[in-house]
């Protein structure tokens, strides 16, 4: 087994993470993993010339549970001599203001509390105890999901001001390292379970791949992830240069220069728009492939057109030229899609949409739940880039118990719907094609079934004039 510590100390120096006079924010959870690295960043402090600085996060979930981590928490920092520091939250309080999950509004909380301590001991640095096993993890999650070159290398060992120690580190080094340094620690018994996605690629399918394939398959996925990292940093650079060079800023207004565009591969296309994005927008959050591909599609249009993006973005794509705004045009004149929030609300002129997303009660018959503007449907399956449009001619739709597809103009002719309100009826689409017509039928795609674990509700109502 190799010197923990010292691998550590390598990876710290290999990618520059730390500098001296630096306080490192240290997230301490109570766990192994971050008992461990707050342990090791305290043994190499001197030699570092870097102040550890402990941080435990209460969530406001887990009860009597959390308390506990916290108090073990507090207790092993100050028997390490290192100052901590600990916040509370009521996260599902704010995971239901924000409309989303419970899962990302404790990542943001965690990361904004990391940062204000670190702000007032600049210069600083937050050190987050993500392990190799945790890379192979989020690789597959994010394969299962179909994410791209930048999803399937999400963890990095450093994102700006986020460094990784432990990131060459597997979980049974981890907890080698704490048995011979007698080391307590406090467990996650939400961690044990097989009820979500993430535990069951932990506690299920890597131990069965390294099985049925006869390897360590954290040990080749960390091999995979390298390689795609070094070939990602490429296509970011050049993507730039590419960015540059096909944008320009017209009225204060940075806009794409479509025919410029075009003339470049696929790849830095995806690129190209991610940069777009972020620089548009502030942020990619919430922003899937979905929605880069959407883009891409609009800068080949021969008409103009636009589309709707999270958090009240606009894509708009007139006379060569795409842009992106905010509020910046009529939805009643320009509209031709909008990106769904999923979970919160959705708002036309005419109608508004209403998505939740619930654990599975395998008890509950959601078939008999649902109605003409109600439906359920497995999330796991639509995934949450879902569009809510109208009708254009070639539409396909799969009706729940047929064989096959239907022509959804013989879908409306069978179902005796009046040609003049065809047109306004709200179609919700997701990757494999229309889920819902909405007020006349659901697809077969994505039903809720024994084997489902978050499911979508999606609800419709009229606000204005009429749909069906």
């Amino acid at each position: 087994m190799r010197n923990i510590a010292e691998h550590v100390l390598k990876t710290i120096e290999k990618y520059s993470m730390v500098h001296r006079g630096e306080t490192i924010v240290c997230g301490l959870s109570g766990g192994p993993d971050s008992v461990c690295m707050l342990h090791i960043l305290h043994r190499l402090k001197d030699y570092l010339g870097v102040t550890p600085v402990a941080v435990h996060i209460h969530h406001g979930i887990r009860g009597k549970e959390a308390e506990e981590d916290m108090l073990f928490s507090e207790k092993f920092a100050k028997e390490l001599g290192v100052e901590f520091i600990t916040r509370a939250f009521n996260v599902p309080e704010l995971a239901k203001q924000l409309k989303i999950s419970e899962e990302e509004a404790g990542r943001r909380l965690r990361y904004d509390t990391f940062r204000e301590i670190g702000k007032k001991k600049a210069p600083y640095k937050i050190a987050v105890a993500h392990n190799a096993n945790d890379v192979a993890e989020t690789f597959l999650f994010n394969l299962a999901r179909g994410a791209g070159l930048e999803g399937l290398c999400s963890i990095k060992r450093v994102n700006e001001d986020i460094i990784r120690p432990l990131l060459d580190v597997y979980k049974d080094e981890i907890m080698e390292y704490l048995d011979q340094n007698r080391l307590g620690y406090r467990i996650d018994s939400t961690n044990l379970e097989c009820d979500y996605t993430r535990n069951k690629i932990r506690n299920r399918l890597i131990p069965e791949m390294n099985r049925v394939l006869n390897t360590d398959i954290v040990y080749k996925i960390l091999q995979t992830t390298d390689v795609l990292e070094d070939d990602l940093v490429w296509l970011k650079e050049s993507g730039k240069k590419a960015y540059e060079a096909c944008t320009t800023v017209i009225d204060g207004q940075k806009e794409i220069d479509c025919t410029l565009f075009n003339e470049y591969p696929l790849a830095l296309q995806r690129q190209m728009i991610r940069l777009y994005l972020h620089e548009c927008t502030g942020s990619l959050d919430g922003y899937g492939s979905y929605h880069v591909n959407r883009l891409i599609e609009l800068t080949k249009s021969e008409s103009p057109i636009s589309t709707e993006l999270p958090n009240k973005y606009w894509a708009i794509y007139r006379y060569g030229r795409l842009y992106i705004g905010k509020n910046q045009i009529q939805k009643d004149t320009y509209f031709t899609e909008i990106s769904l929030s999923i979970p919160g609300e959705t708002e036309s002129a005419n109608w508004k949409i209403c998505s939740e997303i619930l654990e599975a009660d395998h008890k509950t018959d959601y078939r008999k739940m649902a109605g003409k503007y109600v439906q359920f449907f497995d999330f796991e399956k639509t995934g949450p880039c879902l569009m809510v449009r109208y009708r254009k001619d070639g539409d396909v739709f799969k009706p729940i118990g047929l064989n096959g597809t239907k022509k959804l103009k013989d879908y409306f002719i069978d179902n005796k719907i009046e040609r003049e309100k065809r047109a306004k009826i709200p179609l919700i689409e997701g990757p494999e094609g229309i889920l819902w017509v909405v007020g006349c039928g659901r697809s077969d795609l994505a039903k809720v079934t024994d084997q489902t674990e978050k499911v979508l509700k999606l609800s419709f109502q009229e606000t204005k004039g009429e749909t069906t």
